[in-house]
């Protein structure tokens, strides 16, 4: 029992009012689904979701905030700034709320996934301890106490520096619930890990098994290696995002609790983690959150991929735009073929330190990549030419061409993301002649 909760609303469906979805770019030409990068609070997001996929969604993993009482930031890289690489926060997210709010917040966040989860859908909800117990009662209460299905403790890994400095017992690890709506899970795929080198039984022999089970304590032993990339000075997969999570973690998640072609469902993605897995795995995929900076990253990841499916990413209702920037763009036509190039790309001063601004010795370090719509019609930005910059590449293509089959007025939409996560759109007309 929390404070303002309705005794008469346990377990049915959260009010809200059903915003309509915006899609406001098109990657990739899509022939029928096309995977979902929506942004948008749960509370307002889900219920759009819900007229379209409730019933559909094989698993959902979530990693919501934690109600630790405080607030984090994505530490955004400016590439080839001179000097030390400058980190400059951009707030993600707050998660301040108290437990009473964070307690209502969550219930309705669960009724509305119960809603769009299949029947035997998994759920898994990574917490720590600052809620993983209140949201076990409350989640029994959801879904009932029988869907329940295991309490998955995983070990951050080693211990060091700051970490160890605290009084008492030393935190390392966090909790995921693992729920299934209706009690038991439509899919489950047993893991196994390898017996390592001349491994033997006790009685001399070789092993006979597939290696041993995967159990609900992760990273506990030498066997199962499965460190938080936090941990990890030199982790490849660090994108500045303050809560990422393992690729390696959810992709067990997602092998476990789906299969090829199973929908898979984020509503705080973050990073973008669940995404890219799911999209690595082929799974289907719609990935939520209500930081412009979390779209940002997410997209980011998808696009460095090697050949990442169509997706769109979308808007729900009102919600918050990226920071908008200054941006001008030059073009040219011979024959059939146009070029833009970008001219110059503005940032506010007010958001980047001095110290910042002194490192970077061109505007297009600010950039992250650019996307051209070479026939906008109206509503969605429909990739075309797209120039993104590769992880730990200091240039980035700053022209683009494109061949009109015919002749004609066209107006071309260019819009370009820089790292902080903000976002500067231009259209030029372009004119091909006869």
């Amino acid at each position: 029992m929390w404070k303002g909760k309705n005794r008469d609303r346990a377990g049915s469906r959260a009010p809200s009012t059903v915003l309509p979805v915006r899609t406001d770019e098109a990657h990739g030409e899509a022939t029928g689904w096309s995977n979902r990068l929506v942004l948008g609070d749960v509370a307002h997001a889900l219920p759009a979701l819900a007229g379209a996929l409730a019933g559909q969604v094989a698993l959902v993993y979530i990693d919501p905030p934690f109600d630790t009482g405080g607030h984090f930031d994505f530490r955004a890289t400016i590439p080839g700034a001179r000097g030390e690489a400058p980190r400059v926060p951009v707030r993600a997210y707050s998660d301040a709320r108290g437990l009473d709010a964070w307690l209502e917040w969550f219930h309705e966040t669960a009724v509305l996934l119960r809603e769009l989860l299949v029947e035997g859908g998994s759920l898994y909800v990574h917490l720590d301890a600052h809620v993983a117990h209140y949201a076990k009662v409350l989640l029994d209460e959801v879904f009932g106490p029988g869907a329940f299905q295991r309490e998955i403790i995983w070990r951050i890994g080693w211990i060091s520096g700051f970490k160890s400095r605290a009084r008492g017992w030393i935190r390392n690890h966090d909790t995921l619930l693992f729920y299934a709506k209706g009690k038991r899970p439509k899919t489950f795929h047993k893991e196994y890990l390898p017996y390592p080198p001349g491994y033997m039984r006790r009685d001399g022999n070789p092993p006979l098994g597939k290696g041993y089970p995967i159990e609900d304590v992760w990273n506990a032993g030498g066997v199962d290696r499965l460190d938080s990339i936090q941990i990890m000075s030199f982790s490849g997969e660090k994108v500045g995002y303050p809560t990422q999570k393992n690729e390696a973690l959810v992709a067990r998640v997602v092998r476990a609790s789906s299969g090829p072609g199973d929908l898979v469902l984020d509503c705080f993605v973050g990073s973008g983690t669940i995404a890219v897995v799911a999209e690595k795995l082929g799974r289907r995929w719609v990935a939520c959150d209500e930081a412009p900076v979390a779209i940002h990253s997410t997209r980011r990841r998808l696009l460095a991929l090697p050949a990442v499916r169509p997706f769109v990413v979308e808007s729900v209702g009102d919600a918050p735009p990226a920071a908008r920037r200054r941006l001008s763009v030059r073009s040219r036509v011979e024959g059939r073929r146009a070029t833009l190039e970008l001219a110059s790309f503005g940032v506010s001063p007010r958001e980047v330190p001095a110290r910042v601004r002194a490192g970077v010795t061109h505007w297009s370090q600010w950039l992250e990549g650019w996307c051209v719509d070479w026939d906008h019609e109206g509503g969605a930005l429909r990739v075309g030419s797209r120039s993104w910059r590769s992880r730990g590449e200091a240039s980035l293509p700053l022209a683009a061409t494109h061949a009109y089959r015919r002749p004609g007025s066209y107006v071309a939409l260019v819009k370009a993301f820089d790292v902080l996560g903000g976002v500067a759109i231009r259209e030029v007309r372009v004119e091909i002649p006869r």
